[in-house]
This record gives structure tokens, sequence and C-alpha cells, in this order.
């Protein structure tokens, strides 16, 4: 499911910075965490549903991603990107010492509700099916 992930972020490249931003009060930094969080959403379902209920949330994210962008952020977004997906597929409060099978619930349940009710629902985006 890599391969995934580096498609997703080719659809947000080349990064062009938009005249008009569709959410103001939503940030690049949190478009990134929700489109790390969907891409390991799809890496850890082993039946592949959950990748067709997802495939929106990639378009939408990739597209924030870009419109939020500017020419300097282009080059960290990958990174950036990276450091998310990596956090995702192994929760931890702190650094080296995984989460406990709660926090990692309370942390994917966290971010998803953030995704979906500050950038989704919030502005008509794609709908929301756990």
């Amino acid at each position: 499911m890599r391969l995934t992930a580096a498609l997703v972020l080719a659809t947000a490249l080349p990064l062009q910075a938009q005249p008009v931003d569709p959410l103001p009060d939503f940030s690049l930094d949190s478009a990134i965490t929700c489109l790390a969080y969907a891409v390991s959403e799809i890496e850890s379902d082993p039946t592949g549903e959950v990748a067709a209920n997802r495939a929106d949330w990639l378009v939408f994210f990739s597209g924030l991603i870009a419109a939020k962008s500017t020419p300097a952020d282009a080059q960290a977004i990958g990174d950036r990107f990276a450091k998310e997906l990596v956090f995702y597929r192994a929760p931890s409060f702190e650094d080296g010492i995984p989460a406990t099978r709660e926090e990692v619930d309370e942390i994917l349940t966290g971010t998803g509700k953030m995704c979906w009710y500050d950038a989704l629902a919030a502005e008509g985006g794609p709908s929301f099916e756990p």
C-alpha cells in the first residue's frame, strides 16, 4: 500500500498556491494529517473494503493540500506526510513507547473526528463511512 501513498502525493504535485483558500480555518498540517490517516486506514485493512470508502478522502485531502500549499511548502510536503504516516502506522504518545490499544483507539478516533467534523462535514466534502 506504500504505492497508494506515493500515488496520492503525486496527485497533489506540482503544488501551486490557489488564489482562494477553500477551507480558511483548516490548516495545511491538518490536511496532511487527514491524508496520512486515510492512507493508514487503507493500509491496515486486509479486506480492501476501506479503500473504496476512502478514495474520495484521498482526492479531497490531496486537492486541499495542493490548494493550501505555497511553492515554499512543496519540498517539505513529502517529509511531513511520511512523518504523519509513520505515526499512524504505529501510534505513540512518547517517542519509542508504543501506545496501548486504548490509546491507539483514542488517537485514531480523535483524528477521524477531527478530519470529519472540521473538514469533510463542515465544508461539504465526501461523506463519512467508518
